[in-house]
């Protein structure tokens, strides 16, 4: 049998993505011939120093020259940015979102492009709705990133009406099949997929060519899930947990609790396994698993951001509060009921699963970071959040350059598009963002956005957000 790499099925999806988006509008202003940005300050998302005094030229959805501003020749009648005193960076990634359900959206995909995400690799819906979603902005519809669509896969106690379930090998691969069929980029795994179903989903993934990636689901070990070319790993809960002494134990004992138990016995569950995996730290053997991600090139996005309103919920500055007319009343009563329910107690218990050394000592010791948030949970705000992101990966021990990687270079790897995105080089798409300041002397410059510039196009930041507040509120687009 021929076996596809799943990273060429990806950049099959992108590269037609690339090529409709390049024809349409794209809810951005109309392209004029040519579209120059001079004289700007470049971080291309390759190199580890700034270029200064450069001219970027864009035609057709594509970038066409870089060079020294004083030679390089801006066409004629072609549009004018100028950059003098900016900053330009590849447009950015989210490598973790559920943004794209039918309720989510319309508010998520726009809010996303005015804060210079430009891409986005959607964790697991319906299939099928975020196939529209992507279609919609491929044909110019409506405003949002690019996307790499994920299904869903976990075992039979899920009942989640978009998730795939397996309890065996046979149901695993028919599994596979069905989401690869119905347009599925990836295959994301959740915590209770049996054993035999992980591992005959893992063969029938490498065989369709699509990657996994996801969770470590309870059944297998951080350790078996890479040598099964599971490509990456989402949040750190897997991570901390491998990284004690009672891994085996913290794992037996929540693959048997029961699926109707409340609330209270889960919290103090919880609880319990936040206490041993403080204490039952384990140094040698935390190296040992993060060294052999490292080896096998598996991705680590550790969603910081979405741990933030639990660590500090005191703190209203992490809850955006001059954002929340850009969501939707409903999904903030969701977001409000959602930190209600947490005590200043259980601060502690999400610190267990939440830990900036960890992800320092992943980053030092070669695994790949990818940035991602998590959004919409709960006080996670599209856009806006990867920005959040960005500053706690430097918080964790990256330099502003690497985090900047994270969420442009290593996406772009990640995906088997280098030669399509991430970067700012002749024959790339045309996603960009122009900063006001300096990224790498204060990775929260990367907020101060003067332009964003997608497939090509001017993005109308004002009038999208004032959109997303009409949306938001119940008003017309």
């Amino acid at each position: 049998m021929r076996v596809r790499s799943p990273a060429l099925h990806v950049k099959r999806t992108l590269r037609a993505f690339i090529a409709a988006a390049a024809m349409l509008g794209c809810g951005a202003q109309a392209a004029p011939p040519a579209l120059a940005i001079t004289g700007v300050a470049l971080i291309d998302g390759v190199s580890d120093t700034v270029r200064a005094h450069q001219t970027v030229v864009v035609r057709g959805g594509r970038i066409v020259t870089v060079g020294p501003a004083a030679e390089t020749e801006v066409p004629r009648g072609a549009r004018r940015i100028d950059g003098r005193g900016r900053w330009l960076i590849p447009g950015l990634w989210d490598m973790h979102v559920h943004a794209f359900a039918h309720e989510f959206a319309d508010f998520s995909g726009p809010l996303m492009l005015a804060w210079g995400v430009t891409g986005a690799r959607d964790m697991g819906f319906y299939v099928d709705t975020a196939r529209f979603w992507r279609g919609e902005v491929a044909a110019g519809r409506v405003e949002g990133p690019r996307m790499v669509i994920g299904g869903r896969l976990d075992g039979p106690a899920n009942r989640a009406p978009w998730v795939a379930r397996a309890a065996t090998d046979a149901e695993a691969r028919r599994a596979v099949d069905s989401l690869a069929d119905a347009g599925a980029d990836f295959i994301k795994v959740y915590s209770s997929l049996g054993r035999a179903a992980y591992f005959a989903a893992a063969d029938q993934a490498r065989r369709r060519g699509i990657a996994i990636a996801g969770h470590v689901p309870l059944s297998v070990s951080v350790l078996e899930a890479i040598r099964a070319g599971q490509r990456g790993i989402e949040h750190e809960d897997d991570l901390m947990r491998a990284c004690t002494g009672e891994y085996a134990a913290l794992r037996r004992e929540l693959s048997a609790r029961p699926s109707d138990a409340p609330p209270s016995a889960e919290l103090a569950m919880m609880r319990d396994h936040a206490r041993r995996m403080r204490t039952g730290y384990d140094p040698a053997r935390c190296t040992a698993v993060l060294a052999a991600m490292a080896r096998a090139g598996t991705r680590l996005t550790p969603t910081l951001a979405v741990y933030q309103p639990y660590l500090a919920r005191t703190d209203t500055a992490v809850m955006h509060p001059s954002a929340h007319a850009w969501v939707p009343p409903r999904l903030q009563a969701v977001w409000r009921t959602r930190l209600a329910r947490a005590t200043p107690a259980d601060s502690g218990v999400v610190a267990s699963f939440f830990s900036l050394p960890r992800t320092g000592e992943a980053h030092r010791l070669g695994v790949r970071l990818m940035a991602g948030t998590d959004a919409p949970l709960a006080y996670v705000v599209p856009g806006l959040s990867l920005h959040d992101e960005l500053a706690l990966l430097v918080r964790a021990g990256l330099t502003p350059m690497q985090a900047i990687r994270a969420a442009t270079y290593e996406p772009a790897t990640y995906l088997g598009a280098l030669d399509t995105l991430g970067t700012i080089r002749p024959g790339r798409a045309a996603d960009l963002v122009l900063l006001d300041r300096d990224p790498l002397a204060d990775i929260r410059n990367t907020r101060s956005i003067s332009t964003v510039i997608a497939r090509g196009r001017v993005v109308d930041r004002a009038a999208l957000l004032r959109r997303v507040v009409r949306a938001s509120a119940g008003g017309a687009r």
